[in-house]
């Protein structure tokens, strides 16, 4: 290895170092949310075992993960399409002048909205629904439709799951 090599290698640590130092996580911290990313149910022998701490080590950092807001929950990641909601659709939305809040009742009042965001641009929100077919996504833009103008889409694939951010 060379000189330049060692040298590379020290400034990416002390790039990483400095980025969760500002994140109040250090190494072990982001192995430990990797793993529960990977598998939330994993049994805390096992996270311990993995990340090279104790078992009571890795649950004080865990709860403090949790404690500060990092960690906001456990969840399992289900499939609408095999509960019967065959399209997942895209709505952009922008509320016309004074209809901001009706839009946005609208939209938590309708229960295939799954998620919504309030985003820059043209539009105002980006929803995700999962409907059943397209006389369901109808319904659910005619429920919006009053305060605002939509686009919406279908969505064809998921090329990136969700996932981690880079730690």
């Amino acid at each position: 290895m060379s000189i330049s090599d060692l040298r590379s290698i020290k400034k990416k640590r002390a790039a990483d170092s400095l980025r969760f130092e500002e994140a109040g996580i250090d190494a072990i911290d982001a192995a430990i949310l990797r793993e529960l990313c990977a598998d939330a149910r994993i049994p805390r022998a096992e996270l311990s075992r993995r990340v090279g701490l104790s078992a009571p080590s890795v649950a004080d950092r865990v709860r403090r993960l949790e404690d500060v807001g990092i960690i906001t929950g456990y969840n399992a990641r289900i499939d609408p399409a095999r509960l019967g909601y065959g399209l997942t659709i895209l709505i952009r939305a922008r509320p016309l002048p004074g209809k901001m809040k009706n839009m946005i009742e609208a939209i938590q009042e309708t229960p295939q909205i799954v998620a919504c965001d309030r985003v820059s641009g043209e539009d105002c929100f980006v929803a995700r629904a999962h409907v059943r077919d397209v006389a369901e996504m109808e319904a659910v833009i005619d429920r919006i439709v009053p305060f605002g103008a939509t686009n919406s889409s279908i969505v064809q694939s998921s090329p990136v799951e969700e996932r981690l951010v880079e730690l």
